[in-house]
């Protein structure tokens, strides 16, 4: 049975606080919600990691093999239902219950609490809810006392769209949150957190917003300098700024010294190392970056979903056997997630291992980046020798593009790049560093363009862009 903070809850005590839910009105009343429940509840007491959407869907909720989340969100809307519901239970006749179970704040977990051991959540969690409802006392009072100034008003829904904004990117839902920092900046635009919290989600959720990457990145830059001009001290705003600095203007120098200035300022920002080992991994230092992206997972609150940036890493700096050790044992840890395989078929296509890369990687389609993930599956298999599939993936790349899609140049240049076209991949190249798309800056280290590494183009393209 699961250990949580040191404190061993028995099956039993589980089980029957299971029993004890589903014979509350609102379960009964829920067929859908009570089998979303045990089946969660089963996987815990099994010692099951936490099941990725598509085993959900199909195992809960009997959708078919062709089940896709992005058009079927049966999942996402249940679980957020049972997460409602269980947060009522425990407010009203639950309340009393030593044994909790909750949502779980990143997948589609159950987690146990057992309120006797407990104490120090508890608290905190308490504090949490003294801070949700001290704060529209104190806006109420700000208000009343400046005499109901639109100013108060604006700071006053900014922080309310701030909070939930924060709570998304912790979940994962960057694109999400970069729309409710927005609406926060557009209350009060000299709410600096606001803005900064706006930058890094920009730069996390890359061409996702609906807008291309390129523009994206571009304000995510304006965002992260009216942060800084609010309030030089914040962190992450820096190293958001950062980031930005060396996907569009190859300045690493001073790239690395905002870096190293945004972790001075904050040192316990897991997003920051993350953000500084992306840069170190574009000028292949690797040690470094694994370094960064290590004590990143380090400071991530317990029970956040893993991070495969490790994997990412070792993929680039040639040691495979490592990255796809590593990329395995995230797909086991996060049952099966669509990043975690995506990681994995990148790892084995550029490995060789094409067959279980193709595998690996048509299950990542159907994830949270379906193109990127369409585009390694290109590149597979065009390595492969299976031109005709390869062509079949640029095909739908270039429909996606022509119907309004964000899609880069690189997507396609990968695909190029597995059938060992080198003139057809460095001219998409050529077009990414002319549209100043982000992936363009870690060319110097991705694997799949080692057939073209030698081309005269490619060397230039390097050379221009100042990477190793």
């Amino acid at each position: 049975m699961q250990k949580l903070r040191g404190v061993s809850i028995a099956p039993e005590a589980v089980c029957a606080e299971m029993q004890r839910i589903l014979a509350s009105k609102a379960f009964l009343q829920s067929q859908s919600l009570s089998q979303l429940l045990r089946f969660l509840v089963d996987r815990v007491l099994a010692g099951a990691p936490p099941p990725g959407e598509y085993a959900v869907a199909r195992e809960v909720f009997g959708r078919p093999a062709s089940f896709v989340p992005q058009v079927d969100p049966v999942v996402r809307v249940q679980y957020h239902r049972l997460r409602n519901e269980l947060f009522k239970y425990y407010a009203t006749e639950g309340r009393p219950s030593p044994v909790r179970l909750a949502a779980s704040g990143g997948g589609f977990g159950i987690v146990v609490l057992n309120r006797a051991g407990h104490g120090a959540e508890r608290l905190r969690r308490r504090l949490i809810k003294f801070v949700a409802y001290a704060t529209p006392v104190v806006c109420l009072f700000l208000i009343f006392y400046f005499g109901f100034r639109p100013r108060a008003l604006g700071r006053r829904a900014a922080v309310r769209f701030y909070l939930t904004a924060h709570a998304l990117v912790e979940t994962g839902s960057a694109s999400g949150a970069a729309r409710l920092f927005e609406q926060a900046v557009a209350n009060d635009p000299n709410y600096a957190p606001a803005w900064s919290g706006l930058a890094v989600a920009l730069v996390t959720s890359g061409s996702s917003t609906g807008t291309s990457e390129t523009e994206t990145v571009a304000r995510a830059g304006e965002a992260a300098n009216r942060a800084i001009k609010l309030d030089p001290g914040i962190g992450e705003a820096h190293a958001a700024l950062a980031y930005v600095g060396f996907l569009q203007d190859s300045g690493w120098a001073a790239a690395e010294s905002e870096f190293r200035r945004a972790i001075q300022l904050d040192p316990s920002s897991p997003r920051i190392h993350r953000m500084y080992a992306q840069g170190l991994l574009s000028r292949g230092r690797f040690d470094e970056a694994i370094a960064q992206a290590t004590a990143a997972a380090r400071l991530e609150p317990k029970g956040s979903p893993p991070w495969t940036d490790v994997a990412e890493i070792l993929c680039a700096a040639r040691r495979y056997d490592e990255a796809i050790a590593e990329a395995r044992r995230i797909v086991q840890q996060t049952g099966g997630s669509a990043p975690a395989r995506l990681t994995l078929g990148i790892a084995l296509s550029v490995a060789g291992h094409y067959d279980e890369a193709i595998g690996e990687l048509q299950l990542a389609a159907l994830g949270a980046h379906p193109l990127y993930a369409l585009a390694r599956l290109g590149y597979a298999y065009g390595a492969k020798g299976d031109h005709e599939a390869a062509e079949a993936v640029l095909s739908q790349l270039n429909r996606s593009f022509a119907g309004g899609l964000a899609i880069d140049w690189y997507y396609r240049a990968l695909v190029y790049a597995g059938m060992g076209d080198a003139q057809n991949a460095v001219d998409c190249l050529e077009n990414s560093y002319t549209h100043r798309e982000a992936d363009i800056n870690f060319i110097g280290v991705e694997p799949a363009y080692a057939r073209i590494r030698d081309d005269p183009r490619f060397l230039a393209l390097r050379e221009r862009l100042g990477l190793p």
